[in-house]
């Protein structure tokens, strides 16, 4: 099942200015990044995205009042992608196949709340992390109202599922539910990056840090580096030796707007001994187009 925004739309494939047209996540025809509420279909759940429209978004102040492009880039590549990562597969040593619920990812300025979305939906066990005040209120809101209106569309499914006569039918009807979504795998958390918390929920240290479109302000770098090093798993002098070690890798994208973002990742070298490895786009081009060439993602796994 491909997915779209406001699916009502589709009833045409004319691309002229006046005519209702397929939906492209750049559709010039069809733009709807400023709407007071965004329209998601993730995996076969729909979500409902709300955007603060009342103040003006500048690269310095209220960021996490829309989405932002890269979330949604970030949260299909986690939802189709991720389990077939060669890196994650070599890295996250105590994943199998059959149980994706045990990874636990921390989403540092989780904005609207798409990406921590799309990772529960995965199945993990979530953290959702934004600045405290105005901006945590709204990750919460949408965090809260998506998973309560998730799990309806879950208990749903099943009952589907179960009125089914064959397998058959279920792959023509909806695609089989495997995770059991609970409301309980998923929080928010306020967090300053300048200040080391001193009360988080128990799942740290992280198996994976999603981090998405968050370095653009120069100054947090180093901040930003201590708060990752401080939720990820302790690196031992043997740590390569030992089989079944956790490591805490750091999964993310970003568009190089000439704000120095590659400085980012010298530091992250320098001083939290973290290498990059980039991800391929090619997947991108289906649905994103010129995406694939403005946005990066990347992996930061830790060294010795």
């Amino acid at each position: 099942m491909s997915d779209i925004s406001h699916p009502q739309h589709l009833t045409s494939t004319k691309n002229t200015s006046t005519e209702i047209v397929l939906w492209k996540y750049d559709n010039p025809y069809a733009n709807y990044k400023h709407d007071p509420e965004r329209i998601f279909l993730l995996n076969g759940y729909t979500l409902r995205i709300h955007q603060k429209l009342d103040k003006i978004v500048k690269i310095t102040q209220n960021t996490g009042n829309l989405v932002w492009d890269g979330a949604y880039i970030l949260s299909k590549y986690i939802l189709y992608h991720l389990l077939n990562d060669f890196t994650f597969r070599e890295n996250i040593l105590e994943f199998n196949d059959t149980a994706p619920q045990k990874i636990r990812f921390l989403e540092l300025g989780s904005g609207c709340g798409l990406v921590g979305l799309s990772a529960w939906i995965l199945g993990g066990y979530v953290v959702c992390s934004e600045l405290p005040g105005e901006e945590f209120e709204h990750t919460k809101l949408n965090i809260e109202s998506n998973v309560k209106s998730i799990l309806n569309q879950q208990k749903e499914r099943f009952k589907l599922e179960s009125n089914l006569k064959n397998e058959s039918d279920l792959k023509v009807k909806h695609e089989k539910l495997e995770i059991n979504l609970r409301s309980e795998n998923i929080a928010v958390y306020p967090l300053n990056w300048e200040e080391l918390p001193q009360d988080f929920p128990h799942l740290f240290p992280f198996d994976i840090i999603l981090a998405s479109e968050i370095f653009y302000l120069p100054h947090f770098y180093k901040p930003l580096i201590k708060m990752i090093k401080y939720f990820s798993c302790p690196i031992t002098d043997n740590f390569k030796e030992k089989k079944g070690k956790r490591k805490t890798l750091v999964l993310g994208i970003y568009k190089d707007r000439g704000l120095g973002e590659s400085a980012f990742f010298d530091i992250a070298n320098k001083f939290g001994k973290m290498k990059v490895i980039w991800i391929n786009n090619n997947w991108m081009l289906n649905e994103f187009n010129n995406y694939s060439q403005e946005y990066k993602m990347f992996w930061l796994i830790p060294f010795e």
